[in-house]
Parts: structure tokens; C-alpha cells; sequence
């Protein structure tokens, strides 16, 4: 029996400060780990630490402590032990990039395996199946350990799941692209106790203690102190397709995937130059706003798109720069933009044509007009002809504008809602027509765009019969509303061109609003549970409240005042207000 504490014979000392310093290393590590970004490898990585710490420091206190506590020791030792392999394979899963560590029922199927486990370990000293303990006096005095049937089925289990985690690895390290050689050596130190386990249970030449947390302890050393930046190089880019140059905290190259190579020669050799030497385009459009390379390739154009992602462990800090391929997306987008430029100069050439084609319509019908006896047919028919050339020149505009303004938006920009919202009124003709505006704020538009989505659904509501027009900002758009004519029968219809809804005059205005509201990536419908006439409701806008109040604005007509209420209100004359002189000069080009 073992009375005290071992002697520190030198023999015993080989096999407990192993296990001390694997503990110590993993301690320590734990701050280092906590550094990474990621935050699924980060707490995998030190879970498995932690765990891994305490099964060592076990050890070394079955090797330490006095009798009556080597035992337990050694059993709450087994506990630790078993969930490093949980906690190794959550780290693998997050590391390679999959999703295994997330998935519930696998969640929750491990954890049942494990407390069912944790069980059986815990209850052997009242079943004895899974260890015997004995006092053995070779090589010196310890407890000798007698692994039980339901040890090895576990042992079996605990090297199929550890080694699941080593193949997700390993297949991550073969598709990285990077020279994985050095993480691969430190992995497979974590596999060399594994020998020593079955050496010492064949030969009993050493003591069955099970020495893999020496294989942790390596493997973290390496990972985490000497090769560092290309363990987070590789968790972070992904596989070899990706082009990706790993830079220190300098910008200096510090490794580099073959597509990287490939895109770009200059890098062979580059380790420990600076980027802006090695590639200086490459690093004057990663510190400017465009994200796009352009660069010539065997006579050919083509087009990288950059990003940068820092990434930290500890104090080693660097970043990654990825590099994508867009040639064919970047040159189809060109394309299209040359053919829309080509499309706008054809439409505003054709509008002039047809505008001064209108204005000798005119011309002449007014000429005739005054040369007949009112009342009579001829005098009516000069009459409806004349008021189809001026609805004509009004769709004239309307094409004109959707021609410029229908596409996508490129760049928002924070838009005042109030000033905006009054600037389309003016636009609108609003006759006798009032405007509530309820809320204040800024919406990221681009304002001639937005300024047109309202005027198109103002007139709307003035040729639907509206006297109150009520524009409400929402927290993810805005809201107008009209208490003219209720809705119909075909609510959809209200923004589909070619219908004609309510009627001819009317039918083009809101599918224009709804042309204008998808070149901003916003959605536009009818709200059917409206009653009070027709309210158009514009969402997935970016909405920012504010809490000063809108200046008050005047015009040459009338004003605008704050009611009642708290909502802003504008009452124009009828026929006070002519549309936007600016607009009809841009458009009326004659």
C-alpha cells in the first residue's frame, strides 16, 4: 500500500512532469486561443485545452496524490479524458468549415452518449467493468490499472471519433493550397501516444496510463506558437480555388495559395517582402474604395475582385487577401452598362424628335381649332385631338424618364424624407389637393429616383379623385395614401403596365412608381386593407428617424404648417404650382 506521497525518484519523475508540463502548456494556451476570431474555432479550440489541461493534471495527481484519492483521481481523470474527444471534434468541425458542431440531433445524440458513458465510468467502483486497480512496486511504487470490457469499447469508440476529426483535417490541409507539411507533422503528433498506449499494453514494458495528452499538448504548441499564421491562413481562406495571399501585420507576403501563384508569378519567392514591392497594384486598389483589379493576362483583360479579413491569435496579427475571378461577370456588367447608355442617348433622341413633332401637332390643331364654329363636330374633333397630343407628350416624358431613371440603382445616399417628399409635390400639379406628411427622417435613396416613385404615385392619387394625400415614413419605408376613388376589383392590376387602371391617364403612373421603387431594391404593393381610398406601401428601404422637426417650407403659393396632430401639412392653390422648371428644362430639351 501507498501510504504518502511518491518519492521523487527520478524514474517516477518521467512520468508525471510530462503530464505536468502537456497541462501547464494547455493552460496557458487557453489565453492565446481565446484571440481567434472565429468564434466556433475559437471555443472549440479552448474547450479542447481546458479539457485536455485537466485530464493531464489528473494525471500527474494519480501519480502524486496519497492513496486514498488516487483512485477517483484517476476516474474523474477518465472523465476529462473522454470529453477532449467532444471537444476535439466540435474544434475539427469548426476548423474545416462544417457544420457538424451545429446540427442539433448530433448535438444532442453526443450528449446523451456521453452522459451515458460518464455513467458507467463514474459507477464502476460498485460494477468494477471498466478498471481494477492494483499496488504494483515496478519501476517504483503506483497504482497499476486493469482496463475493464466496457474500457476497450470505449477506447474503440473515443479512436473512431478522434480520428473522424484527423480525416477533417487532413482533407482540409490537401485542399488548402497552402504547404501544409509542418501542421500536418504537428497532427500527426497527436496520434504518436496512441503508440505508446498500445506498447504499453502489449509489452508492459511502460506504464498504461494513456499518454494522449502529451499528442494535444504538442499540437497545440506547434499551432499556436511556431506556425501560427499559416494555422489561421487556412482555417480562414477555404480551399485551393481560392486565391488568397497572407500578409503579416506589415503588409509583408507571408504565404500564398497556388491560385494566388498563378493569377500573379511575382509571389515565388516574395515571402518577406512587402506587398506594395512585390504586387503595387494589388495593394494600391486594397487601400482604395474600388474592389476591383483590372490587369492584363496573355494579351487578354481581366478582373480581380479583392477583400481583406484580419485575422489575430495572441500578438500575431496579419490579414488575408482574397482574390476572386469576376472577368465574366465584370465584363458582362460593362457590357450591359454600355448597352444602357446606348439606350438612354436613344430614348432622349427620340423624345426630343417626338416633342417637336408634338409641338407642330399642336401648332396646326391650334390653328385649325380657331378657324372653326365652336360647337360644331369639326370643332370637337380638333378638340380631342388635341387634348390626345398633350396626354401623348405627357407619356412622351413618362417613357423618357423610366428610360433614365428605371435602372439599378448603383449608389444610395441619405435623402432628407420631408424636403423630398415636398419636392415631388411641387412636381405633381397638385391642384387643390393636401399633403400630410407623418414622420421625419432620412431614407438611403438616390433622390431623383425617389423624388419620381413620389411625384408618379401624387398624380395618381389627384387623377383618382384624392383631396388628402397623406405620406406616412415607416421604419422600413414609407406609406401614401389617397382618399380618392376606393380600390377595385384587380388590386394587382393598379401596378401592371398595359391595364389602365382606374383609367387610361392614370394607368401609367404607378407601375412607373413601382419601376422606380425595384431600382432601389425596394418592394412596392397596394395595401388592400385600405379602405379609405388607395394607399401604396413601399418597403425594405433603409429608414433613418429623427427627432428635430422639418423646417417649415414655403413656395410661391402656399405653405406648410405642422397641424394638430404632429404631422406636417401642405396646402397648395389650385393651379398656383407649375412642375419643377428644372425637370421640364432636362426633359424638354428642344
Amino acid at each position: 500500500m501507498i501510504n504518502g506521497l511518491l518519492q521523487f525518484e527520478p524514474v517516477a519523475i518521467g512520468y508525471w512532469a510530462p503530464f505536468l508540463f502537456a497541462a501547464l502548456v494547455c493552460f496557458l494556451a487557453v489565453g492565446r486561443a481565446t484571440q481567434i476570431e472565429a468564434s466556433d474555432v475559437r471555443r472549440g479550440l479552448v474547450w479542447l485545452l481546458a479539457t485536455t489541461g485537466l485530464w493531464a493534471l489528473f494525471k500527474v495527481g494519480y501519480f502524486l496524490f496519497p492513496q486514498p484519492f488516487k483512485r477517483p483521481t484517476y476516474l474523474v481523470g477518465l472523465v476529462f479524458g473522454f470529453a477532449t474527444v467532444w471537444a476535439w471534434l466540435y474544434f475539427c468541425s469548426a476548423y474545416t468549415g462544417r457544420s457538424y458542431h451545429r446540427n442539433t440531433t448530433l448535438r444532442r445524440l453526443g450528449a446523451g452518449i456521453f452522459l451515458g458513458i460518464v455513467a458507467v465510468k463514474l459507477t464502476n467502483p460498485i460494477h468494477g467493468l471498466y478498471f481494477e486497480a492494483t499496488s504494483a512496486s515496478t519501476p517504483f511504487e503506483y497504482l497499476a490499472i486493469q482496463h475493464g470490457v466496457f474500457h476497450w469499447a470505449v477506447t474503440g469508440l473515443s479512436y473512431v471519433l478522434a480520428t473522424t476529426g484527423l480525416f477533417m483535417l487532413f482533407e482540409l490541409y490537401a485542399e488548402s493550397g497552402y504547404d501544409t507539411r509542418p501542421l500536418a507533422a504537428l497532427t500527426v503528433l497527436l496520434g504518436v501516444p496512441v503508440l505508446l498506449d498500445i506498447f504499453a499494453v502489449v509489452t508492459g514494458a511502460v506504464i498504461d496510463v494513456i499518454y494522449a495528452p502529451l499528442g494535444v499538448a504538442a499540437f497545440t504548441i506547434g499551432a499556436l506558437y511556431v506556425y501560427e499564421r499559416r494555422f489561421l491562413a487556412i482555417q480562414s481562406t477555404g480551399e485551393a480555388d481560392d486565391a488568397a495571399i497572407f500578409l503579416d501585420a506589415e503588409d509583408r507576403v507571408r504565404d500564398y495559395t497556388p491560385a494566388a501563384a498563378a493569377f500573379f508569378p511575382e509571389l515565388d519567392g516574395a515571402s518577406g517582402q512587402p506587398l506594395h514591392s512585390v504586387l503595387p497594384a494589388v495593394a494600391e486598389i486594397t487601400d482604395s474604395e474600388s474592389q476591383i483589379l483590372e490587369y492584363e493576362s496573355d494579351g487578354q483583360q481581366r478582373y480581380l475582385l479583392t477583400s481583406r479579413s484580419t485575422v489575430t491569435l495572441g500578438d500575431s496579427a496579419g490579414t488575408v487577401l482574397l482574390l476572386s475571378d469576376i472577368t465574366s461577370a465584370e465584363q458582362r456588367r460593362r457590357e450591359l452598362a454600355r448597352h444602357n447608355q446606348q439606350l438612354e442617348g436613344f430614348a432622349t433622341a427620340l423624345a426630343h424628335e417626338l416633342r417637336n413633332m408634338l409641338q407642330i401637332i399642336d401648332w396646326r390643331l391650334g390653328i385649325a381649332k380657331q378657324r372653326t364654329d365652336p360647337g360644331s363636330v369639326t370643332n370637337e374633333s380638333i378638340r380631342k385631338a388635341d387634348e390626345a397630343s398633350k396626354r401623348l407628350t405627357g407619356l412622351v416624358d413618362d417613357f423618357t424618364t423610366l428610360a433614365k431613371y428605371g435602372q439599378t440603382v448603383e449608389r444610395l445616399e441619405p435623402v432628407e424624407f420631408g424636403p423630398a417628399v415636398e419636392d415631388a409635390w411641387r412636381g405633381a400639379e397638385p391642384d387643390e389637393m393636401e399633403l400630410l406628411i407623418d414622420g421625419e427622417g432620412t431614407i438611403e435613396a438616390d433622390a431623383g429616383r425617389l423624388q419620381e416613385l413620389l411625384r408618379n404615385v401624387f398624380v395618381f392619387s389627384r387623377l383618382n379623385g384624392a383631396r388628402t394625400v397623406t405620406v406616412e415614413l415607416l421604419d422600413d419605408g414609407f406609406a401614401v395614401g389617397g382618399d380618392g376613388e376606393p380600390l377595385g376589383e384587380n388590386p394587382a392590376g393598379y401596378l401592371a403596365f398595359g391595364e389602365s387602371i382606374p383609367s387610361a391617364e392614370a394607368g401609367m403612373k404607378l407601375p412607373s412608381a413601382k419601376t422606380f421603387a425595384r431600382a432601389h431594391g425596394w418592394s412596392i404593393e397596394i395595401d388592400t386593407a385600405y379602405d379609405g381610398g388607395v394607399r401604396i406601401v413601399v418597403r425594405d428601404a433603409s429608414i433613418e428617424r429623427t427627432h428635430h422637426p422639418l423646417e417649415t417650407a414655403s413656395s410661391r403659393s402656399g405653405q406648410s404648417h405642422r397641424a394638430q396632430d404632429g404631422k406636417e401639412q401642405i396646402s397648395v392653390a389650385k393651379g398656383d404650382e407649375q412642375p419643377d422648371k428644372q425637370r421640364d428644362e432636362e426633359w424638354n430639351p428642344r
